[in-house]
């Protein structure tokens, strides 16, 4: 069963706000707002929930890999490429954080380090080679987040960039105990 198009346009209200700057929380509110559903009606782009509502069952995972692409949400920016490369990589993410990962294991600490400028591994993230999840992963396995706070308090880049670590982490189900044998094991198996 789809969704009613005025339903899909305040899920996508809700997912915006969470990614947005403020500090509403998806799951927390359950996906309400105080956006009415009048306010659908006045929209100039209505066809694009429509098509949405026809297209998916489940317009939440098309509207969460669009806005890991681009966070401010504009619609116009949002495409199935974006929600279908987004679902290839969750499926194969295992396989995909051990090759993210094993440039690093054989030294691996000074990944977390800061010694001149950003973390090796947030220059690896901004430079593409490590993915966001790479990111919330490894958080969660050895909790860097918090000595960068202190690290890079005044920094321009960590701040939204741990905001939006936060934002997608309520949507990931990850299995600490899994990552963490598989990166022991690389780590194990390092030259």
């Amino acid at each position: 069963m789809s969704m009613e198009p005025v339903d899909v346009y305040l899920m996508y209200c809700a997912l915006k706000a969470h990614f947005g700057p403020g500090e509403y929380d998806y799951e927390k509110y359950q996906g309400k707002t105080k956006i009415s559903r009048q306010s659908f009606y006045k929209r100039k782009d209505r066809s694009f929930f429509v098509r949405i509502a026809k297209k998916y069952k489940n317009p939440k995972d098309y509207f969460l890999a669009n806005f890991i692409k681009d966070r401010k949400g504009y619609v116009a920016n949002f495409n199935d490429e974006n929600y279908e490369s987004w679902k290839l990589k969750r499926q194969g993410f295992f396989e995909q954080f051990e090759i993210e990962m094993h440039p690093f294991v054989s030294d691996f600490e000074p990944l977390f380090a800061l010694t001149s400028g950003h973390p090796k591994l947030l220059k690896e993230f901004l430079g593409g080679r490590v993915c966001i999840e790479t990111m919330i992963i490894l958080d969660e396995l050895v909790n860097y987040g918090e000595r960068w706070d202190e690290q890079l308090g005044d920094d321009v880049i960590w701040p939204d960039l741990k905001k939006f670590m936060k934002d997608y982490k309520r949507f990931l189900t990850i299995d600490k105990k899994q990552y963490r044998i598989r990166l022991l094991n690389l780590i194990e198996g390092a030259p």
